[in-house]
């Protein structure tokens, strides 16, 4: 059951992405379709966390399955509500006219398999002998008994190992539905880094755009003069429009994330919010940055691992049906025990205290189906210990992978910052020497392209970054619980 809900959830999520980006694109060759009215400044990320999981009808479906979850382990417990019954039995013709009311309270117990029960029986009119049983006093018969297991289902049985199961399976949708909101809020926050990266791009490459605007109205003043042959301004003008075309690319890019970002980002009655994708944020507080002290608690954090939990609680839940397959096996002897009085006039042999003890005994013979059961629930035993060594393995070699990736992406963000300020002071410098005469357009042009291209890189490099900090919470699973 467990294991249903997660496909139906992965599934739900990508044909509710899928449809998403295919009204992005729809949105993008027509703005009309843009609802105006909900553009909003960006969000922080906190912000856009609280509202994905508090909001965000995906969320709110894996909450109704903790709720059907719980509802399940109430339907298992209710197999030990107490109840009342009420047998009536008359003769409506023949020589006898006997008739018989019996009424039982009985409130079953978990251990031993045990209930005990209270009766009422009473009895008017004539019975045959071999019905004398259901006679009573003029007032009636009060009694009353317990009734247990002494062998088979003594320590366990059917009831006692469903209501068992039922807890696991609630505590078992519990850890998948942490898996699940992890993952979401990896999704979610991935998508607006890569928003967040394209603006600040657009960002650096605009800046640079209006530097030299500035400087082509130079050109043209020097042109007009005569103090530049034309084709020095055409230079330009060609490099300029390869710069526009870039920003034009990175628009693009950015307000696909944009769109794609308002799946994420929610209203509190669940609507989709359209982000002010022009501007972005000075501050984006950044919940997942990684020290020593967060390192040590991202390792510890693996050992308790959603999908670990999931395997540990699915162990219990076999381990449960191993031990109702051995109780199989077992006699059964059943004990029964009561005290019944009867009350008012009668016959005599109807008065005083009665006392009454049975035993039932049974055994199949050979039982080949308890002891086939039991195989086959050892072997997936041993499977799942398996598959839980296969996973804690997986988990850390997940980790490591992207703790590698990090070290190095702090090593690359230094390079490419260094990168950067060379490109920028090349730039200028080569700008000053073609001043001064002592350079060419050509190699102008191409100092500016590099700059812009460094640019680009150090801002990717730095978001690189946050996305292998992101990284290293989603393999420990704790994106929705870095407060």
């Amino acid at each position: 059951m467990v294991i249903s809900r997660l496909l139906f959830f992965a599934t739900a999520l990508a044909v509710y992405i899928s449809g998403t980006k295919s009204g992005a694109y729809a949105q993008m060759q027509n703005p009309d379709l843009t609802q105006t009215e909900n553009v909003r400044q960006a969000p922080t990320i906190e912000a856009l966390i609280d509202s994905m999981v508090r909001y965000h009808p995906y969320v709110l479906a894996i909450n109704e399955g903790n709720y059907q979850a719980a509802a399940e382990l109430e339907i298992a417990r209710s197999s030990f509500d107490p109840f009342i019954e009420q047998k009536t039995k008359s003769r409506v013709s023949g020589y006898y006219d006997g008739t018989n009311l019996t009424q039982r309270f009985t409130n079953p117990i978990e251990d031993f398999n045990a209930s005990v029960f209270g009766e009422y029986r009473i009895a008017a009119g004539d019975f045959p002998s071999y019905e004398g049983y259901y006679d009573t006093l003029s007032a009636g018969e009060a009694s009353v008994g317990v009734a247990m297991s002494l062998l088979q289902n003594r320590e366990i049985d059917k009831r006692r190992t469903e209501l068992r199961n039922a807890g696991l399976a609630s505590s078992q949708w519990q850890a998948l539905a942490a898996s699940l909101i992890n993952d979401f809020v990896y999704k979610g926050v991935s998508e607006y880094i890569a928003w967040y990266e394209s603006a600040l791009q657009i960002q650096a490459v605009t800046e640079l755009l209006n530097t030299a605007s500035v400087r082509e109205k130079a050109l043209i003043t020097r042109v007009e003069k005569g103090d530049l042959a034309s084709i020095v301004l055409t230079e330009f003008k060609a490099n300029l429009l390869q710069q526009r075309l870039t920003l034009a690319e990175l628009k693009q890019k950015r307000d696909m994330h944009a769109q794609m970002l308002s799946f994420y980002w929610r209203s509190p009655s669940g609507d989709m919010l359209a982000i002010n994708s022009e501007q972005p944020p000075n501050e984006i507080s950044w919940p997942y940055w990684i020290g020593n002290g967060q390192l040590i608690t991202l390792r510890n954090a693996l050992r308790s691992h959603p999908e670990l939990d999931v395997m540990k609680l699915e162990q219990q839940v076999v381990q449960n049906k191993v031990a109702l397959a051995d109780n199989a096996l077992l006699p059964k002897l059943d004990l029964t025990a009561s005290i019944a009085r009867d009350v008012g006039a009668g016959s005599e042999s109807l008065e005083g205290t009665e006392t009454k003890v049975g035993l039932s005994f049974s055994y199949p013979l050979g039982n080949r189906k308890a002891k086939a059961e039991r195989a086959q629930l050892q072997s997936k035993q041993r499977e799942l210990a398996h598959k839980l060594t296969s996973t804690q393995q997986a988990i850390i070699q997940r980790f490591e992978q992207a703790l590698i990736y990090w070290t190095q992406a702090k090593d690359i963000v230094a390079l490419q910052s260094e990168n950067a300020a060379l490109a920028k002071k090349l730039s200028k410098v080569e700008k000053t020497r073609f001043d001064a005469g002592d350079s060419d357009m050509f190699i102008v042009n191409a100092r500016a392209q590099n700059e812009i291209k460094a640019k680009i890189k150090e801002i990717k490099a730095k978001v690189d970054l946050l996305k292998a900090e992101l990284m290293l919470y989603k393999e420990a699973a704790l994106l929705n619980d870095y407060k």
